[in-house]
């Protein structure tokens, strides 16, 4: 057994790879055969029972229709009066003072451009 080591020690790296590549590919030959195999194999399933009668269903009683509730309109309010609205009043000065201001773009102002660890520092020159 020695004298086998020492003559596999002895060959060229190239020779002991070209052999673990012939045995690796070996084994994935065996491996996939056995898949082919076992997949090609006829499956046996078990038989289907015979269908059953089934009784016709009992028809439903028709449910009774609720009444329908009627809601009664409220008088319309005086032309002069303000409406009366649960809702809060929104104040849209800053909105609208917002909107007249020129963008970046209209002033040609340079912008920064965004990147995946956040602003650059430089500002672009578009």
């Amino acid at each position: 057994m020695a004298d086998s080591m020492a003559f596999v020690n002895t060959l060229p790296l190239a020779i002991k790879a070209g052999w673990g590549i012939w045995i690796a590919w070996a084994a994935a030959q065996v491996m996939w055969y056995r898949r082919a195999r076992v997949a090609a194999a006829p499956v046996v399933q078990a038989p289907k029972p015979a269908p059953v009668a089934r009784r016709r269903p009992e028809p439903r009683p028709e449910p009774s229709p609720e009444p329908r509730v009627v809601r009664q309109e409220s008088a319309p309010a005086s032309p002069d009066a303000e409406p009366s609205s649960s809702l809060p009043m929104i104040d849209l000065s800053d909105i609208l003072a917002a909107a007249d201001q020129p963008s970046a773009r209209e002033a040609r102002l340079p912008r920064q451009t965004g990147s995946i660890l956040g602003l650059d520092p430089r500002p672009s020159s578009n």
